[in-house]
């Protein structure tokens, strides 16, 4: 079997001889090809080279991170962020279904990175989308990324009306009306949604963004979000959900 050609783009030469170190012993189905220390060095040598993957990464001199991937029309390699952001950005991946590695880099995190592109390569090539959804939310979470079919929709968080769980999945609800349906439990998206002040969990199968309710009947036990999409508020939830919405 061929070996994932690789290159690793960093500024910090000990993080790309340590990253490069980790590849050798531990996962030895990837061969570092190159290694740049700016953009456009490694623009010509990803040009060169043709790798499958690269390890990028964001803060770097004179030019980031994204502005590497600009200068490709196609984005025809799969992309592993390095980064030593913080809790804050970290989500922002997430939201964004882009794989991340913190610095210092772990062992069993980087295997994991490294089976993923080994299944990415072969299915399909990167997703652009993806990047303008971690560049929207650099200061506050405002695009989510969610699986969709074979591909991602890309959602303004706004317009995300709630979310259900529905055993190993979650549906997701929209403004407009439609519902995806997504193989991941609802404990994802509250790690995800429930951090920012928009979004509360009311109950053990409901994530709500507080934007869109219209009507909170407490004799009722249930909210009417703005398209008349209505949701039960459980007893074990009601009491924190009144202190954060009424302030």
């Amino acid at each position: 079997m061929s070996k994932i050609k690789a290159i690793v783009v960093d500024d910090e030469a000990n993080a790309r001889e340590n990253l490069r170190f980790l590849l050798n012993e531990f996962c030895k189905e990837v061969e570092v090809v190159s290694e740049t220390s700016n953009v456009d060095e490694a623009t010509k040598e990803i040009k060169k080279h043709k790798p499958e993957l690269v390890f990028l990464d964001i803060e770097m001199p004179q030019k980031n991170g994204f502005q590497l991937l600009e200068e490709f029309s196609t984005i025809d390699f799969q992309v592993v962020f390095v980064t030593a952001y913080d809790k804050y950005a970290i989500r922002a991946f997430e939201v964004a279904a882009l794989d991340y590695l913190l610095k210092p880099v772990d062992i069993e995190r980087l295997q994991e990175a490294v089976k993923k592109v080994k299944k990415a390569i072969k299915v399909a090539s990167f997703d652009q989308s993806k990047i303008e959804v971690l560049k929207a939310n650099k200061k506050e979470i405002k695009k989510i990324a969610i699986p969709y079919k074979s591909d991602y929709a890309i959602l303004d968080i706004n317009d995300v009306l709630c979310i259900e769980a529905d055993r190993m999945y979650s549906n997701l609800y929209t403004r407009d009306g439609k519902k995806y349906i997504i193989a991941k439990k609802l404990s994802h998206y509250e790690n995800l949604l429930c951090k920012e002040k928009d979004f509360f969990r009311i109950h053990r199968s409901w994530i709500i963004n507080l934007n869109r309710i219209e009507i909170y009947s407490k004799k009722e036990k249930e909210v009417t979000l703005d398209t008349n999409y209505k949701v039960p508020v459980s007893k074990s939830y009601k009491e924190s959900f009144e202190a954060v919405y009424f302030i």
